[in-house]
Protein backbone atom coordinates (compact mmCIF):
# COMPACT_ATOMS: atom_id res chain seq x y z
CA UNK A 1 0.00 0.00 0.00
CA UNK A 2 1.25 3.41 -0.91
CA UNK A 3 2.00 6.20 2.05
CA UNK A 4 -0.31 9.05 1.82
CA UNK A 5 1.74 12.43 0.83
CA UNK A 6 -0.51 14.15 3.66
CA UNK A 7 -0.72 11.90 6.27
CA UNK A 8 -3.16 14.17 8.10
CA UNK A 9 -6.04 13.42 7.13
CA UNK A 10 -8.24 15.95 9.65
CA UNK A 11 -8.34 18.66 7.04
CA UNK A 12 -8.89 21.23 9.92
CA UNK A 13 -5.23 20.65 10.84
CA UNK A 14 -3.55 19.09 7.72
CA UNK A 15 -1.29 22.60 7.48
CA UNK A 16 -0.81 23.16 11.47
CA UNK A 17 2.74 22.41 11.51
CA UNK A 18 3.30 24.41 8.27
CA UNK A 19 1.87 27.83 8.96
CA UNK A 20 4.97 29.18 8.31
CA UNK A 21 5.92 27.53 4.86
CA UNK A 22 2.41 27.71 3.58
CA UNK A 23 2.60 31.88 4.41
CA UNK A 24 5.88 31.89 2.70
CA UNK A 25 5.05 29.87 -0.78
CA UNK A 26 1.37 30.12 -0.95
CA UNK A 27 1.00 32.63 -3.63
CA UNK A 28 -1.33 35.25 -3.66
CA UNK A 29 -4.49 35.98 -6.20
CA UNK A 30 -3.95 37.70 -9.44
CA UNK A 31 -5.60 41.61 -9.42
CA UNK A 32 -8.12 40.00 -12.26
CA UNK A 33 -9.76 37.80 -10.19
CA UNK A 34 -9.82 40.22 -7.29
CA UNK A 35 -11.22 42.78 -9.37
CA UNK A 36 -14.18 40.52 -10.38
CA UNK A 37 -15.51 40.98 -7.19
CA UNK A 38 -15.37 44.83 -7.75
CA UNK A 39 -16.88 45.16 -10.75
CA UNK A 40 -20.51 45.88 -10.86
CA UNK A 41 -20.96 43.86 -13.74
CA UNK A 42 -19.73 40.77 -12.23
CA UNK A 43 -20.56 40.59 -8.22
CA UNK A 44 -20.08 44.40 -7.62
CA UNK A 45 -18.70 44.26 -4.16
CA UNK A 46 -18.35 47.99 -3.02
CA UNK A 47 -15.58 49.42 -0.87
CA UNK A 48 -17.83 49.56 2.58
CA UNK A 49 -19.15 46.05 2.28
CA UNK A 50 -18.75 43.36 4.80
CA UNK A 51 -17.16 40.21 3.48
CA UNK A 52 -16.89 36.90 5.47
CA UNK A 53 -14.25 34.57 4.17
CA UNK A 54 -14.59 31.40 4.54
CA UNK A 55 -11.74 29.30 5.60
CA UNK A 56 -9.80 32.11 5.58
CA UNK A 57 -6.59 30.57 6.30
CA UNK A 58 -3.58 33.16 6.39
CA UNK A 59 -5.75 35.75 5.48
CA UNK A 60 -4.47 36.18 1.91
CA UNK A 61 -8.06 36.67 0.35
CA UNK A 62 -8.94 39.20 3.44
CA UNK A 63 -5.80 40.81 2.92
CA UNK A 64 -6.83 41.29 -0.41
CA UNK A 65 -10.38 42.51 0.17
CA UNK A 66 -9.13 44.53 3.35
CA UNK A 67 -6.65 46.71 0.64
CA UNK A 68 -10.13 47.20 -1.01
CA UNK A 69 -11.31 49.07 1.71
CA UNK A 70 -14.01 45.86 2.78
CA UNK A 71 -14.64 44.85 6.19
CA UNK A 72 -13.49 41.79 6.40
CA UNK A 73 -14.75 38.59 8.92
CA UNK A 74 -12.37 35.95 8.64
CA UNK A 75 -13.62 32.43 9.40
CA UNK A 76 -10.43 29.63 10.29
CA UNK A 77 -11.07 26.44 12.75
CA UNK A 78 -7.42 26.01 12.58
CA UNK A 79 -5.88 27.74 15.37
CA UNK A 80 -2.42 28.13 13.55
CA UNK A 81 -3.61 29.49 10.89
CA UNK A 82 -6.10 31.80 12.52
CA UNK A 83 -2.34 33.37 14.20
CA UNK A 84 -1.70 34.40 10.61
CA UNK A 85 -4.78 35.95 10.36
CA UNK A 86 -4.98 37.73 12.87
CA UNK A 87 -1.98 39.26 12.21
CA UNK A 88 -2.82 40.21 9.04
CA UNK A 89 -6.16 41.95 9.64
CA UNK A 90 -4.46 44.12 12.43
CA UNK A 91 -1.81 45.02 10.46
CA UNK A 92 -3.83 46.73 7.06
Amino acid sequence: MEEAICPVSDSKERFSARVDTYKAYRPSYPDPLVNLFYDPDQIGLKDHHKVADVGSGTGISSALLLSRGSFVYGVEPNAEMRKGLHYIQRHN
